[in-house]
């Protein structure tokens, strides 16, 4: 994935979930959008019904008192 501001390549996590009775229930997640779409085109053909789709990209957040970068799914 493409960030818009600065134009570098961030990676991303595709996260398919199902709404069912008010409760989402997760059924896949994967960074590889190939991989994302093949299993979408799988469960719409198998189940009939289709899937919510969040895209979550990962950020940089910098730790001033252990002085280290961590990587954590932004929401």
């Amino acid at each position: 994935m493409l960030d818009i501001d600065t134009g570098e390549q961030i990676t991303a996590l595709y996260k398919m979930s199902q709404i069912k009775g008010g409760k989402k229930i997760e059924k896949f997640s994967t960074t590889d959008i190939s991989r994302a779409l093949k299993f979408h085109k799988w469960y719409v053909n198998r189940y009939k019904e289709g899937l919510y789709t969040e895209i979550l990209p990962m950020k940089k957040v910098y730790n001033p008192k252990e002085k280290k970068i961590e990587y954590k799914w932004e929401l």
